[in-house]
């Protein structure tokens, strides 16, 4: 029995429960080792009281109360960890629209070399650790590349579908094709909302893949849709089952990389986003050419029934072998001892708190969990924000398709063979925007960029009547609406990080609200009557999208705020001279400096 069980375990995902998860970690002393493993909730609540007692002391005037710093929080400081003490009344103005300055200290900084970016500070890793991140780009970043691309290509299918008859086989009119994507958005908000439970609760390698089949069920029925009313009930229920794909896809990032690692690594998720726009399209091509009427069937029926057998079941078998869940509670067939050791120490480094025993979780129907969630002046920052990037998305509205589809010179291969070009200036957009910002360490500038490049795209498209060359240039440059998603995303995941309840209800919260503005105002905005122009839908993309890369900077403020609390925790030791604060006591009592910077004794 033994041996059999051992050799399942090799090929069927299993929490993985190491030596040290059988000691109690509640009265464990070791939180500074790779092999401790507290539970990170007991070392959160901790860290936050301990946080608030050492900004209470550092701005006392009673001495004991400075000293009693030394005991207090003499368990928050990490073994061998470097700590830059830093005075900050000669801190520059500009230092606002340093990022991250609270969040690394100098001594991560100057270790870094710019070629790194993709592997901060490798060099000072050890090799497990190297091979821990390889592993897992390997393994989440490849299959949430194929699981995005999968969803967008059945999304964007939709598009191409209507443009290669399935509007005249479905007798569809007027507003009926704005009026199937609302319907089929309301499907995946309200089903959204039971993952606020289930999220922190059950493993995402059995979530995930299940909702991933049903999707896949529906995308087959689709191809069978005699009429509108039909499809229209497939659209609803395939997206009520792709409905939490985005929030815990982030969510899973966000408890494996750090916060300047994981612009990137959202990028690979996103490429599969823009992969589907891509592909969609040629395939949709290829099929009406060569399919169309093949078993009686029409080139848009052959490319639901491709999309869900050849595409999307495979990749929600693949889900349930290669998701590892999160380092707390680790289901990785692929991911050593070890490894999964360096994960969670990675994670107490970086303050980012992966998941807590299921019952120290709050229950649902008490009031307190909520009141952490919308009494929190940052949920309502991040809804404005993650609203206005939502209803800004001129790269989705499909009104660079229908204009192609206006244009009676194309034929229908054409237009599904130019409506690529977009997706696929995509790619540079993204690639620029996630990379630079994991490179340089600065988010908002490539947020703000892309929301100035959107606005020129929308600007030149409400005037219409300009130069042919001015409006490819505009429609190409659309994806510039999207370009910066991943930087959002990033700033959520890194905003979220200390309670993951708080983190799965927040996620699903901004997500749903962000998602059910988009279910009525493309209505409003993009009516198809006003195909192919879309005066209005470009008006409304202009306004989000000012108001998306203004509101960029309110929500830096209150990144650096929380950063600024969290500073001990960082690495940073902060005073300020100029208010007559002193270096907190415990530098003297329980550190020692070693090249510039403090160590634990």
């Amino acid at each position: 029995m033994i041996g059999s069980s051992s050799i399942w375990r090799k090929f069927i995902p299993h929490l993985r429960v190491l030596p040290e998860d059988q000691i109690d970690s509640a009265v464990s002393d070791s939180c500074d080792t790779v092999h401790d493993d507290e539970d990170s909730s007991i070392v959160v609540q901790r860290e936050s009281i301990e946080l608030d007692h050492v900004k209470k002391d550092l701005h006392s005037d009673d001495a004991e109360a400075k000293l009693s710093l030394s005991s207090s929080s003499v368990n928050m400081l990490q073994k061998d960890i470097p700590y830059e003490l830093r005075d900050e009344a000669n801190r520059k103005w500009w230092k606002y629209f340093d990022e991250f300055e609270y969040r690394v200290n100098k001594e991560y900084l100057t270790s870094r070399k710019w070629y790194e970016f993709l592997y901060p500070n490798h060099t000072t890793h050890s090799k497990a650790e190297r091979r821990l991140l390889y592993k897992l780009d390997l393994v989440i970043g490849v299959y949430f590349l194929a699981l995005c691309w999968s969803k967008s290509l059945d999304s964007n299918n939709f598009t191409n579908a209507y443009v290669s008859n399935m509007k005249e086989d479905l007798h569809m009119e007027g507003n009926d094709y704005i009026h199937t994507t609302s319907i089929a958005n309301v499907g995946a908000i309200v089903f959204q909302l039971p993952f606020m439970y289930l999220l922190p609760r059950y493993p995402a390698h059995i979530i995930l893949p299940a909702m991933d089949m049903g999707w896949s069920w529906f995308t087959f029925a689709c191809y069978r849709a005699k009429t509108l009313a039909e499809l229209r009930g497939y659209q609803f229920i395939l997206n009520a089952f792709g409905a939490a794909y985005y929030p815990v896809s982030q969510y899973i990032l966000g408890c494996w990389y750090a916060p300047d690692e994981i612009s990137s690594r959202v990028f690979l998720f996103f490429c599969g986003q823009l992969l589907g726009g891509v592909t969609s399209g040629l395939l949709q091509a290829r099929i009406f050419e060569n399919l169309d009427g093949v078993n009686g069937l029409a080139g848009w029926r052959w490319m639901f029934l491709i999309n869900a057998i050849a595409i999307s079941i495979p990749t929600a078998i693949m889900g349930f072998f290669v998701i590892p869940g999160i380092p707390s509670k680790c289901y990785s067939l692929f991911l050593t001892d070890e490894e999964i050791r360096i994960a969670r120490a990675r994670n107490r480094r970086n303050q980012i708190n992966d998941g807590v025993d299921t019952s120290k979780l709050t229950s649902l129907f008490k009031l307190d969990v909520w009141k952490k969630v919308f009494c929190a002046p940052t949920f309502w920052v991040l809804v404005i924000f993650d609203t206005c990037s939502w209803n800004n998305m001129t790269a989705f509205s499909g009104s660079y398709t229908l204009w192609l589809k206006s244009n009676t010179n194309y034929s229908i291969a054409r237009v599904n063979n130019l409506s690529v070009l977009p997706a696929c200036l995509g790619f540079a957009y993204v690639f620029v925007c996630s990379l630079g910002a994991d490179l340089f360490h600065c988010k908002w500038i490539f947020m703000v960029f892309s929301a100035i490049m959107n606005c020129i795209s929308c600007g030149l498209l409400i005037k219409w009547d300009i130069p042919s060359s001015a409006k490819w240039f505009a429609f190409l440059t659309t994806y510039f609406s999207v370009a910066a998603s991943p930087c959002l995303w990033s700033f959520i995941n890194d905003f979220l990080r200390f309670d993951p309840q708080v983190k799965a209800i927040t996620w699903i919260a901004i997500y749903s609200f962000s998602q059910s503005t988009n279910a009525w105002i493309p209505n409003l905005a993009w009516p198809t009557k006003e195909s192919p122009k879309f005066r209005t839908g470009y008006i409304v993309s202009i306004v989000f999208g000012s108001i998306y890369g203004a509101w960029t900077f309110v929500v830096l403020y209150f990144y650096k705020r929380n950063e600024k609390k969290h500073a001990l925790g960082n690495g940073i030791i902060l005073y300020d001279s100029s208010k007559n604060e002193t270096p907190p006591a415990f530098v003297d009592t329980e550190m020692e400096e070693r090249d510039g910077y403090y160590y634990l004794k």
